[in-house]
This record gives C-alpha cells, sequence and structure tokens, in this order.
C-alpha cells in the first residue's frame, strides 16, 4: 500500500521516457507519474472480461485518502454490474442534453465566436437575444423547436429590419451548427426549415461631387490640408475611400510599415486574407497630407469614432441617408469605368463576382456612355 511519503519522493521518468511511473495502492487503484511532473489517480479494473481505466484525477485535487474513497464507489459499481467508465459517459450526455440554450449561447460565445472578425457584433446580438427572449433561452437545447425560431423571428420583424433579422438568424444557426458538430447534444437546428424575412434590395446609393464636397464642408475641411482633427481625419477618409475602396476598418487600421510605392497592404482583411490596394496618384496625394501624423498608424481616428463623426455631420447637411460605407459601392462603379471586373475584384477584395456586382451600380446614362465610347 501506498503512503503520502513515497509519493512526495517519488521522482518523474526521466528524459527520454515516454511512458509514466506506476505506483500501485490495492484493489487497482494506481498513482501515475509523468515525465512532466504531473500526478494521476487511475483505477485499474476489469468488466465483462475487459481490462479497462478510468481516471480519478489529479493528485493536486485528490490526495491518498480522497483517492481511495473514489476507488472504494467506483469498485461497488463494479461489483454492481454497472462500468464506471460508461456510466461517466452516459452522465456527461444527459448533462449536455439537458444543456439549456443560455447555456449552449455562452459556451459558443467563449469558444467560437471569439475566433470571429465579427466577434464584438456576435457577443452584443446573443447577450440580447439572452436577455429579451430567456423563456426560450431557459428551454434544454434539444427542446428549441421551429415554432420558437418563428416565434423569434416575428417578435424581431417588428423592431429591426429583415436583413438585421436574417442576421440573427444566421447567427443563431452558427450556435446550433456548434451544438451539432462540436458538443453532439442536437441532431438537428430548430431553424431547418424556418424562412428568414425577404431581404431588402441591394443598396444603390451613388455619391454626386456636389454631395462630396458638401461633406467633405460639414467636417469644416479644406482639402489639400493636412487632417489634424478627428473630424478632419473622418472627411480625408471619406475622399480615401471613394479612391480606393477601402472600408473605413481597412483606412483606420492602415500602418506606415504596410504602405509602399504604388500600394496599401491589408494584412488583416474582413474575409480573412491579405490583400494589396493599388494606389492612383490622387490616393499617393492624399497619404501625404497625412504623413507623420503618427509614428506607426497612417490615421489616428478609430473605425467607431469615424462611423459616428461621419453620421453626425452628414446629417447637419441633411445627407440623413448617406452612410460612409457608400463610398465603397461609389469607387467601385468609379473603378470599374477603368479595371474590368476580374481585376476590380483583386482591388476590393471580393471573392465572389456576384457579392461585388452589389457594389458596382452605374447608371443607365453610364452605361449608355461606355456602349459609345467603344463604338
Amino acid at each position: 500500500m501506498l503512503t503520502e511519503i513515497q509519493i512526495r519522493k517519488v521522482r518523474p521518468p526521466k528524459e527520454g521516457e515516454s511512458s509514466p511511473k506506476k505506483l500501485v495502492d490495492q484493489h487497482g487503484l494506481q498513482l501515475h507519474v509523468f515525465p512532466t511532473g504531473r500526478k494521476t489517480w487511475i483505477y485499474d479494473y476489469r468488466f465483462n472480461g475487459k481490462r479497462k481505466s478510468y481516471t480519478i484525477g489529479s493528485y493536486d485535487l485528490f490526495s491518498l485518502v480522497d483517492a481511495r474513497a473514489q476507488h472504494a464507489q467506483l469498485r461497488l459499481k463494479v461489483e454492481q454490474g454497472v462500468d464506471p467508465g460508461e456510466d461517466k459517459k452516459a452522465r456527461k450526455q444527459k448533462e449536455k442534453q439537458e444543456m439549456p440554450l443560455i447555456d449552449l449561447i455562452d459556451d459558443y460565445i467563449k469558444k467560437e465566436a471569439i475566433k470571429h472578425k465579427g466577434a464584438r457584433w456576435e457577443i452584443v446580438r446573443l447577450e440580447k437575444i439572452k436577455r429579451d427572449f430567456s423563456d426560450i433561452c431557459r428551454k434544454p437545447s434539444d427542446q428549441v423547436n421551429q415554432l420558437d425560431m418563428i416565434n423569434f423571428r416575428d417578435a424581431r420583424k417588428k423592431q429591426v429590419s429583415g436583413p438585421s433579422v436574417s442576421r440573427e438568424m444566421q447567427l443563431l444557426g452558427s450556435v446550433f451548427r456548434y451544438g451539432i458538430r462540436e458538443l453532439r447534444i442536437l441532431k438537428d437546428s430548430p431553424l431547418k426549415d424556418v424562412d428568414k424575412p425577404q431581404t431588402n434590395p441591394h443598396r444603390e446609393r451613388r455619391i454626386s461631387d456636389v454631395e462630396i464636397d458638401m461633406v467633405i464642408a460639414s467636417h469644416g475641411y479644406e482639402r489639400d490640408t493636412r487632417p489634424l482633427l478627428k473630424k478632419h481625419q473622418a472627411a480625408w477618409a471619406f475622399l480615401f475611400a471613394i479612391e480606393t475602396a477601402m472600408r473605413e476598418g481597412e483606412i483606420c487600421g492602415m500602418l506606415k510599415p504596410n504602405i509602399s510605392e504604388d500600394y496599401v497592404l491589408l494584412p488583416d482583411t474582413k474575409n480573412g486574407t491579405a490583400r494589396k490596394v493599388p494606389l492612383s496618384t490622387y490616393a499617393k496625394y492624399l497619404l501625404s497630407l497625412v504623413d507623420n501624423l503618427d509614428e506607426v498608424r497612417v490615421i489616428t481616428i478609430d473605425p467607431d469614432s469615424l462611423s459616428t463623426t461621419f453620421r453626425k455631420h452628414c446629417k447637419l447637411t441633411g445627407l440623413t441617408d448617406l452612410r460612409f460605407h457608400d463610398a465603397r459601392h461609389e469607387a467601385c462603379t468609379r473603378l470599374a469605368k477603368k479595371l474590368d471586373l476580374h481585376d476590380l475584384a483583386k482591388v476590393t477584395g471580393h471573392k465572389d463576382l456576384r457579392m461585388l456586382m452589389r457594389y458596382y451600380n452605374p447608371t443607365a446614362s453610364e452605361l449608355a456612355e461606355k456602349i459609345n465610347r467603344k463604338d
């Protein structure tokens, strides 16, 4: 039989030895000592003629007395015809099956959402769903059904737009897929065969040169000047977006070491891949205006501040329907006059040309001019 003194004095296996040292107590109770110094209690037993092992736990958590007490309970189960290992698996599976949706959401946030680029948005939306739909979230995950999801959809449609509801349903779909594939507690998604709201037509907002001047003036910025204030940087970023088709987050995240003579390197973009954005002569000029604003960053305003500042000053001039992202639409349409769609996709970072077509919004007059120019 083992003693606490023996356990404390035992040394780990020598370097190069992969197998742990095994200290035997009695009736199949063993202490395995690994090369790392970790000590783990193992119950070695036979069940239906097969040799099996059951991990009781670490010596840090179970002293010799504690391990013997756990061991006695496990031996009793074997004598009663219950396999401790299979019993443990069954209990874990039952716990998983009874996991409330709110716990499944929390597990998804901790292990999956944090890996995503849109983690902040996902977490905010899921926390709101937990608060506003607590009756559904308290239900065991495998008991959440299609009617629950239909009620969720219809309730949200009264509060937000159809596309927003669709995105939230897509997010919940990710949670349910995590429960199916990773936790194995669901057989199917309750969103299956639940229709999403009809999406609104794709946004085709163009920006005229007059509106560009209005936006610049509303921010108190004068072209060809150094944008020192945050609101001036927002106006500068708007001009740069129209020239390059870059997103606001990409513009705010530009670093000086990634600026080359004729392109900007974006090492980490929305679609998860790096992209090099070619610079026009005017884009290079705009970059010269912000030279040395910061030691590392090209501009010092962050995306949230940029978005808030832009909306605020556009409203002052009556351009309430204008969004910063519309600059990307305008840029794509303007660049399409110079590049074919495949080259344009390289500039914008679109992997799917169908998605790129949402950003290409020429007027009928522009298309007619293009046809006549080719003729």
